[in-house]
Order: structure tokens, then C-alpha cells, then sequence
């Protein structure tokens, strides 16, 4: 019986101590609001959406240390209404090098994209960079698993829902070097671990 009792206070112990670890990890990232960057209403709104997908882009242009993404993030803002006429930038959160994470559109809203298949439904996050061409950072890596795991739970998305662009439609986005991590299942591991199944 002492020994149970023992082995109980232990199990206990190594329980708790892996949920401190946990938090301490997830208190590391924070979010940058729409707001808190600088972004500017939309001229119009869309009909709601409710999400049910997790979806991986690319920026597609090479990022690099020296780049302002505050500043890449208003020029996506401005280009994204002016050019294309859409609501806001395409998608709802972007990661820098850093891994620092932005608001971009309300996720209420649908999000855009240049290729033919329906983002409704789609949380879309885009990893910044050209990752045919570079390779994403741990940062962005352990920022990007961290989200899809809150996403994840905030609304109930299932892993087998947390998918690339490329896995819907003809493109060549996230990228080869982003890509792998979603293939070899390295990136679902690790968001399995934010969610505390692993």
C-alpha cells in the first residue's frame, strides 16, 4: 500500500510538472491584433463562415531578416483591396521569421485566394517566405503547430483537417521545404504536443 501510494504521489508529480512545462510553452507566443499592427477597416464585409478546416499557405516571395513584415503585411492590406478588390489580405494569420504571429483578416470572414478552390470553411494561415526556394525557420515551424493546435481546439477541427493549399487544388503552395513537415507527419506530431496528446 505505501508503495502505491507512492508511485500515485510520482505519476502526480510528473503530470503536473508536464503541464507547467506545457504552459510555459504556449505563454511564449503571443498574437499581434489586426489592430496592434496598424491594419485599416474593410470597405465591405462577407457572409460568416464557420470553420472547419485548417489550411497552410506560403507568402511565395522570398522573406528575409532584413524585411519589415509590418510592413509587407499593410502593402498585402493595400494590395489586396486594390488590386483584387477582395475584402482584406486572403488570409486570417501570418508568421514571420520570428515566428511572431498577425491577426490578418477577421476570421468571421472567408478568406481569398488566387487559385480556384472555396476557402470557406478555412482558417487560413501563411507561413512567410518561398519555401520552394528557402526553407521555414524552427520559429515559424513551432509557431505554426502552436496555432493549428489552438485553432484546432477553438473550434474543433479535426487533425485530418489541418491540410496545405496544394492538398486542395493545383498550386505549388506551401512549398516543398514547408510541405515535408506536413507529409512526414513531423508537423501534426508537434501539434499533438500543444494539445497535450503526446
Amino acid at each position: 500500500m505505501p508503495n502505491l501510494k507512492r508511485s500515485m504521489i510520482i505519476l502526480s508529480t510528473v503530470i503536473l510538472a508536464a503541464a507547467l512545462l506545457t504552459l510555459s510553452c504556449q505563454s511564449s507566443f503571443k498574437i499581434v491584433s489586426a489592430h496592434d499592427w496598424g491594419a485599416t477597416p474593410p470597405p465591405f464585409t462577407l457572409p460568416q463562415h464557420k470553420i472547419q478546416h485548417i489550411t497552410i499557405h506560403h507568402g511565395g516571395v522570398e522573406f528575409s531578416k532584413d524585411k519589415d513584415p509590418v510592413a509587407y503585411i499593410k502593402h498585402l492590406q493595400d494590395w489586396s483591396r486594390k488590386e483584387k478588390g477582395w475584402m482584406d489580405i486572403p488570409y486570417h494569420f501570418l508568421i514571420d521569421l520570428d515566428g511572431n504571429i498577425y491577426e490578418g483578416r477577421d476570421i468571421r470572414y472567408p478568406g481569398d485566394t488566387n487559385t480556384n478552390y472555396d476557402p470557406t470553411g478555412h482558417a487560413l494561415i501563411c507561413v512567410l517566405g518561398n519555401f520552394e526556394t528557402q526553407n521555414p525557420t524552427q520559429k515559424q515551424l513551432r509557431s505554426l503547430a502552436w496555432l493549428c493546435a489552438r485553432l484546432s481546439k477553438q473550434y474543433r477541427v479535426p487533425l485530418k483537417n489541418i491540410k496545405s493549399h496544394k492538398d486542395y487544388t493545383e498550386t505549388l503552395c506551401p512549398g516543398k521545404n514547408l510541405y515535408k513537415h506536413l507529409q512526414d507527419g513531423s508537423l501534426l506530431n508537434m501539434i499533438q504536443v500543444f494539445q497535450g496528446k503526446r
